[in-house]
């Protein structure tokens, strides 16, 4: 269920449900996707003082525990306003693309090279568990006042997600095991990259993974990738940018936890 709240034209937010997060979290969560307040619109600044109070009474009427927002980094006023209203800084995060699949090159000093497949369903328990237990960055990982095992749960929820439809997942394998995957979504062309990782001590296989995903999608036709990874995993930062891709977007994501 998606929930609008206006004061004016120019001075509304909109939550939305999200109940993957509440399946880890164990209470009922909204997430904020369209803000718009009276201090960045030059309007009376009492409209935002309405709108967040009216905010609260949605948030009491769901029993909501936790509402995330990801906001742009450039929006620093609204960043402010919503931390007086008692969200937390949790995370940066990047939006990056490549926007020219068909002429996309792998770095020459990248020599190793890697066989992807298709994730089978004897894969399924190797993948839940490296992504149960090897995945530090994230809404939730990234977010000090969240219990470890709520991040753990979050983790097997989306990878089993994903498992079992809502993405295309790449597997390579090493010393015949999974020990690296990608699972994407390609729509009208456009890749979405949603997760990805090597196993505790492939690290090696990072480089060729992505580069096989590339090429892979360059010889399906893909037009364009695009992804969004957090700020504070500096290999996977320096993966993309020696990879090619554009960093579009920074966006801060603050969570709001409610008793």
């Amino acid at each position: 269920m998606t929930v609008k709240i206006a004061v004016t034209d120019n001075v509304f937010l909109t939550v939305r449900e999200t109940p993957w997060d509440a399946r880890a979290f164990g209470r009922p969560t909204l997430d904020i996707t369209d803000l718009s307040l009276a201090e960045e619109n030059g309007a009376d600044p009492s409209s935002d003082e309405s709108l967040f109070g009216q905010f609260q009474a949605v948030c009491d009427q769901f029993a909501a525990g936790l509402v995330t927002i990801r906001v742009d980094a450039d929006r620093r006023s609204a960043i402010g306003r919503l931390q007086i209203a008692g969200f937390r800084y949790v995370e940066t995060v990047y939006r990056l693309s490549c926007r020219n699949v068909a002429r996309y090159e792998p770095p020459a000093r990248v020599t190793r090279t890697i066989t992807l497949r298709e994730a089978r369903p004897d894969d399924h328990p190797t993948l839940v568990a490296q992504a149960a237990d090897s995945f530090r960055y994230g809404r939730f990982a990234e977010d000090p006042w969240m219990p470890a095992d709520v991040n753990r749960r979050r983790q097997i929820d989306w990878i089993e997600g994903l498992l079992a439809g809502r993405a295309r997942v790449l597997v390579a394998d090493l010393d015949g095991a999974p020990a690296a995957f990608m699972a994407l979504r390609v729509t009208a062309g456009v890749a979405d990259l949603i997760l990805a990782g090597t196993r505790p001590k492939a690290g090696i296989l990072a480089y060729p993974l992505w580069i096989a995903v590339m090429k892979q999608l360059k010889a399906e036709g893909v037009s364009r990738a695009e992804t969004m990874i957090s700020a504070a995993n500096l290999g996977v930062v320096n993966l993309y940018g020696n990879l090619g891709f554009r960093f579009d977007q920074a966006l801060v994501g603050l969570h709001l936890h409610r008793s």
